[in-house]
């Protein structure tokens, strides 16, 4: 089989993916079997704000530690992404598969069992690690195909339709089967996806190493503050995501509100991430991102003092359309400066930290709220946290536009 040349633009410089020969990597299985990877896996951290109360309501953790846990679980996915990239040139890529398949089955099996604080935190940590590595299989597999861009569609459907699937049934269903009932579905849920991983392929081979050049020290430069303004945009979507089922809890809203409410919000995400779609670059990325900027930082002082349903669900539907729409901009703003396509990787994980960072640094915040004010928990402190990281990232970003011209063209290669 031709190697792909969609290889480089997922990151890999010195060793570029080829399918088995008995697996043809654009087949109708493949894409099935990649989505459905992509969608069942991430289901916890999906549905992490309403884990956050369940595990305040079920198992008597306090909000900074179902914050926190959330939190172990993301930042461990962000650390397997990168280490990930050392096995699939090395390793069966089924054997990656069913080792993080047969993680992920152990630790809910785990989670079921315990109920100490450290040992939920440690076990939710080493699922996350293989969730990272699930996740990243599954975005190398999507970049080696002859249409990456519907690949990655499919990836972002699934898990799109899970969260909005999830948050209509399960503020519901969890009080009925609590944590553990939970647990025991996941454990089955993921126990099915070795399924659909016996059509992903299977094996990787090393290919010429000289396809890709160095990136230039400006272009580093600007890259760095990219990734920093990304990473800075992310602290601030998990530190006030995590909490936004316990900020409606606090104002008096109905679970059921809720939860219905957040499955909105995502058919939002839908439209914010097609919005970005289809305006692409006709406007250049300021003005969008701006607006994009613009409609976050409302969206999160939306929640402040939060008192009625109908700020809450305003809050949510713009929060999430904003999210998914200045989302691919900010990607776009750095994986476009290096047209080697690495800074992809280096930006996936700066997301992934940035959203479990965000979480625990949420839990933090609100400790240290708690301890000068006194009474219940302050939330208003974690959102005033999160504007405040939004109006440090965006100048970051704007330095970018500048320095980059506004374009999008790939900042030039040394070869």
């Amino acid at each position: 089989m031709p190697r792909s040349t969609n290889c480089r633009n997922l990151g890999i410089e010195s060793e570029c993916m080829q399918t088995s020969k008995q697996i043809d990597v654009n087949s109708k299985p493949v894409i099935a079997a990649l989505t459905l990877l992509a969608t069942i896996a991430p289901a916890a951290a999906v549905l992490s704000p309403l884990l956050v109360g369940a595990y305040v309501t079920d198992m008597g953790f306090t909000p900074q530690q179902g914050g926190s846990i959330i939190a172990a679980e993301l930042i461990g996915a962000a650390l397997s992404s990168l280490s990930t990239f050392f096995l699939i040139s090395r390793v069966n890529w089924h054997k990656i598969l069913y080792g993080a398949i047969f993680t992920m089955i152990v630790c809910y099996g785990i989670s079921y069992m315990i109920t100490s604080y450290d040992a939920f935190l440690v076990t939710r940590f080493v699922s996350g690690l293989a969730l990272g590595t699930l996740m990243t299989m599954t975005i190398v597999v999507a970049g080696m195909m002859k249409d990456p861009e519907r690949a990655f569609g499919f990836w972002s459907l699934g898990q799109i339709v899970f969260a909005v699937i999830g948050f209509a049934v399960f503020p519901k269903l969890l009080p009925q089967i609590g944590l553990d009932g939970f647990f025991i579905f996941m454990a089955a849920a993921v126990a099915l996806l070795i399924l659909p991983a016996r059509f992903m392929p299977e094996r990787a081979v090393a290919a010429n190493k000289a396809q890709n050049g160095e990136t230039s020290t400006a272009a580093k430069s600007l890259i760095a503050i990219g990734a920093l303004a990304a990473f800075l945009f992310y602290i601030a979507i998990g530190s006030v995501w995590a909490y936004v089922e316990r900020i409606a809890d606090q104002a008096g809203i109905e679970a059921g509100t809720i939860g219905y409410v957040l499955s909105l919000s995502s058919l939002l995400g839908v439209v914010g991430a097609a919005a970005a779609t289809w305006i692409s670059t006709k406007y250049g990325r300021f003005l969008p991102s701006a607006i994009g900027y613009i409609l976050v930082g409302l969206g999160i002082l939306l929640l402040f003092n939060l008192e009625t349903t109908m700020f809450y669900t305003l809050a949510s539907l713009v929060f999430k359309f904003a999210w998914w729409f200045t989302g691919p901009y900010l990607l776009a703003s750095v994986t476009s400066m290096d047209a080697s396509g690495r800074m992809a990787i280096l930006v996936n994980f700066m997301i992934a930290c940035g959203l479990g960072l965000g979480h625990a640094i949420g839990a933090k915040v609100l400790t240290i709220a708690q301890q000068i004010g006194g009474g219940p928990l302050n939330y208003n402190a974690v959102i005033l946290f999160g504007v405040t990281s939004l109006a440090i990232s965006f100048p970051l970003l704007a330095l970018v536009f500048r320095a980059h011209n506004n374009s999008g063209k790939p900042v030039p290669v040394i070869s």
